[in-house]
């Protein structure tokens, strides 16, 4: 009889088994918790020791201290220190100035502590946690409480540091100005009596006693002051010495806040003459090839500026900046409907924009303004077809004129007299108007027009530019509108670039949005 023996299922092998699997999963989770302690860390660290939280706060000690503006605070709380510090304060209310400070001082540490504190427990903690779920979400969270934290601790540390190095002064100060005293107060010490002369005994029976009155520099001013027997000197006395120290404080820190700006500047330049110069020539709309901009100078100003011109483009990319939508006059003049939708067409004789002049040639512009507009044909395609299409089409001398049913007019250059005709009444097939009567005249190069050149038209070809849609509603609101003899009236304005090949995304939401009433419930009829 054979036997077979497998060592896979012996009852020693499985325990063994498990028990390197459990061994490879412990360590593979503490493989993890290290490496997201390891993320913790440069996190809060910047990826250096340089900017981790008290590294920044000692990192700011030197600009903290010895910059001028801090030099002439310095020198002012000093100075106003000393001019109003009782000379005869006593040696015990030294000691118990200082104790206070630094209770005061307690307060301020834990207060400090405490917010170090709550951002660890219930902003690091909890955001160290999500490593176990997702390590982008953790990084991202952990960063932004990181850079919380650096900000609201760095401030404060760097006060609590102000703060005790200014109780140390000031207990040292106290401490010296103690041994000073004593020291001149010391009857075998004969400074004492060259100092004071035949006042020695007496300064030395009274200064820092506790019954001693106090005495101050300010209160020795305040009280030369009073004795000066007209009142009106007296007040004169005292405002010019207030306001000349109030006015001297002021005055210093302007000029080390003028100083240290115009080191900063010096600097900054010195920097940027060191940086490599670029030339960067920036497209804002990649269809549109003629319309660049180029930027030269040093790489960090470069890319500021960058980020300006295609802020700036995009707000004024489609919106007309100083230009006034209008009529032709003698439609202005004549009584017109005040409600409706219009048109107002513009061609150039240049494809793509900036439509401005380049070198010696001519920029020709073509406005076309079309009334009581059928607003089932407000068609992208449509739009750009009748101006022409992509190709636009011949503009010249020869005018078509067409005097309409609704009593206004339409008027339409072109190179040849078909040319002016068709495209007439391609742009009135967008009205609910109907022609009159049709004329079609040629401009003769004589006279001034023979003198002017600009006043002739040669043949040119256009193409659609933008088309502006303004609905114009009337409202009953007289604070709502622009006021006119037949009530107010408001316009409701979009322009779309007639120049892309493709339809803007949101070419039928803005025109829903356009022919919306402004007041339906406050509109009347003409």
């Amino acid at each position: 009889m054979r036997f077979t023996l497998s060592a896979n299922s012996l009852f020693s092998r499985g325990i063994s088994n498990q028990i390197g699997r459990a061994t490879n999963k412990a360590g593979g989770f503490l493989d993890r918790i290290v490496q997201a302690g390891k993320k913790v860390v440069n996190v809060l660290t910047f990826g250096n020791l340089k900017g981790f939280l008290i590294g920044a706060v000692l990192a700011q000690i030197p600009t903290l201290i010895f910059s001028l503006t801090g030099l002439w605070s310095l020198f002012t709380s000093t100075a106003i220190e000393l001019y109003y510090f009782d000379w005869n304060i006593p040696d015990d209310r030294i000691d118990q100035q200082a104790k206070s400070r630094w209770l005061a001082y307690g307060g301020i540490l834990g207060g400090t502590a405490g917010t170090a504190i709550g951002f660890f427990a219930c902003g690091i903690v909890p955001a160290t946690s999500l490593f176990a779920f997702d390590e982008r979400l953790a990084s991202y969270v952990l960063k932004e409480v990181g850079e919380e934290a650096f900000e609201e601790l760095t401030f404060e540390m760097a006060y609590v540091l102000r703060l005790s190095l200014r109780n140390l002064a000031r207990q040292t100060a106290g401490w010296l100005y103690k041994g000073a005293r004593r020291w001149l107060k010391d009857p075998s010490n004969p400074i004492g009596d060259r100092l004071f002369g035949g006042r020695a005994d007496a300064v030395r029976k009274n200064w820092g006693e506790a019954n001693a009155p106090s005495w101050s520099f300010a209160q020795a001013v305040e009280e030369k002051v009073e004795t000066i027997p007209s009142v009106f000197w007296q007040n004169f006395t005292e405002e010019l010495i207030e306001e000349s120290i109030d006015a001297c404080i002021e005055a210093g820190y302007v000029v080390a806040q003028s100083a240290e700006g115009y080191y900063a500047q010096q600097k900054l330049a010195q920097v940027l003459t060191k940086e490599a110069a670029r030339v960067v020539e920036v497209q804002p709309n990649r269809q549109n090839d003629a319309e660049k901009f180029v930027l030269a100078g040093p790489e960090s100003e470069v890319r500021g500026q960058i980020t300006t011109i295609m802020a700036q483009h995009q707000m004024v990319e489609d919106r007309d900046i100083g230009q006034v939508i209008g009529q032709p006059l003698d439609e202005y003049i004549r009584a017109r409907p005040l409600d409706g939708l219009r048109l107002q067409f513009k061609l150039y004789s240049l494809k793509p924009p900036p439509y401005s002049r380049r070198g010696d040639q001519r920029l020709v512009e073509v406005v076309v303004t079309i009334a009581d507009i059928d607003r089932a044909k407000l068609d992208w395609d449509r739009l750009r077809q009748v101006c022409g299409g992509p190709n636009g089409y011949l503009w010249g001398r020869f005018l078509a004129k067409a005097n309409l049913d609704n009593g206004g007019t339409l008027k339409v250059y072109g190179g040849t007299p078909d040319e002016a005709e068709d495209r007439l009444k391609a742009f009135l097939a967008l009205s609910s108007a109907e022609i009159k009567t049709l004329s079609v005249t040629e401009e003769k190069k004589e006279a001034e027009r023979l003198r002017n050149p600009r006043m002739y038209k040669d043949i040119t070809r256009v193409y659609p530019g933008h088309v502006s849609i303004i609905n114009r509603q009337r409202t009953l609101y007289l604070d709502r509108g622009s006021p006119s003899r037949q009530g107010n009236y408001i316009d409701k304005r979009a322009r779309f670039d007639l120049w892309r090949s493709v339809q803007p995304p949101d070419f039928e939401d803005r025109v829903r949005e356009l022919l919306r009433r402004v007041d339906s419930a406050n509109t009347a009829s003409p």
